[in-house]
């Protein structure tokens, strides 16, 4: 594997790369079947500042599926799980995507071992603007179309009416309804803003846009996250659409020394990146495919970069 590989080998083909070996496992995060049988690399872990739960660094961004996908979804969740994933992203207005998600994972019978997440839609007062259900009627209906009677985490998506909704959520946790309470962007121009919220409300998590190549969560909510004990989670760690996305119009080269840090592809030196930050939690890179899961949830697993070798990771990707 000490081979450069290019970034137009496809990720099915960086899989094949195989696995490693030979490192002793880490101790549990507390979950069952932590470990894939083809995989003897130590689970990576980070933890929840409010509490000191750990959960596995990666999970999945689920806003493209349908009702039609279940077989499909199902069948990755299961994967996802069996390679020590636990985190499951979704929201109020994905709407198909998120009933998805309810129906495999109670088909699957496994709704203790997952951590699900979803986004409350705005706020009642945004119902007719946004022509779908905002504030209390948006988080009944996640608890209907996700199957069950409390969430691991509720968040308001892309900060809309959070004034409005913090109140609410704060009652749900009070109540037992959800764990953990938190804000939402995908936004560089809604970070300062994030960065008030993140000062004002007793925040368990947020999640914001963060990559090797789009870094100005580093100069403003990484850095109040970790002040304030916030987790955090990231969306797009691949970039975004188009232009943005970091995998199109590419012809950097996997260095070799990428090996020291398990990482085979491409998709899990871009993760590592993003989780070995210390103030992230988990990252959520989206996808509907099985083998971009497999290839991802590998990030999970073995070392994480140091401060040294992420300037190193860095500068080779801006190169």
């Amino acid at each position: 594997m000490s081979d450069p590989k290019h970034l137009s080998t496809t990720r099915r083909d960086a899989i094949k790369l195989g696995l490693y070996s030979g490192m002793a496992a880490l101790g549990s995060s507390g979950i069952s079947n932590v470990f894939a049988e083809d995989s003897k690399l130590p689970l990576i872990t980070k933890v929840v500042p409010s509490t000191g739960e750990k959960l596995p660094c990666v999970g999945i961004g689920t806003n493209s599926f349908t009702v039609a996908d279940v077989p499909n979804l199902q069948a990755v969740l299961k994967r996802m799980h069996d390679l020590g994933g636990i985190f499951v992203d979704t929201a109020s207005a994905y709407r198909e995507s998120e009933a998805a998600i309810g129906t495999a994972v109670d088909n699957l019978k496994m709704r203790d071992q997952f951590f699900i997440s979803s986004k409350i839609s705005g706020g009642e007062k945004n119902e007719a603007k946004m022509g779908d259900l905002g504030g209390v009627k948006s988080f009944d209906r996640s608890l209907e179309r996700l199957r069950t009677d409390r969430l691991d985490l509720l968040m308001v998506h892309n900060m809309l009416n959070a004034d409005e909704l913090m109140p609410k959520l704060q009652a749900w946790k009070k109540a037992g309804k959800i764990r953990y309470l938190g804000i939402t962007t995908s936004e560089d121009t809604d970070h300062a803003q994030l960065v008030q919220y993140m000062k004002k409300y007793p925040l368990d998590f947020v999640e914001v846009n963060y990559s090797i190549a789009y870094r100005n969560a580093e100069q403003t909510v990484l850095p109040t996250a970790l002040d304030r004990k916030i987790a955090v989670v990231v969306n797009l760690p691949f970039g975004g659409k188009h232009e943005e996305n970091l995998f199109l119009n590419n012809n950097r080269v996997l260095p070799a020394w990428a090996a020291d840090i398990n990482c085979s592809s491409w998709s899990e030196f871009l993760l590592k990146f993003v989780i070995s930050h210390p103030a992230v939690t988990v990252v959520i890179p989206g996808t509907t495919k099985m083998e971009h899961m497999e290839s991802n949830i590998q990030a999970a697993h073995g070392v994480l970069p140091d401060a040294a070798m992420r300037k190193r990771m860095a500068d080779a990707w801006n190169a």
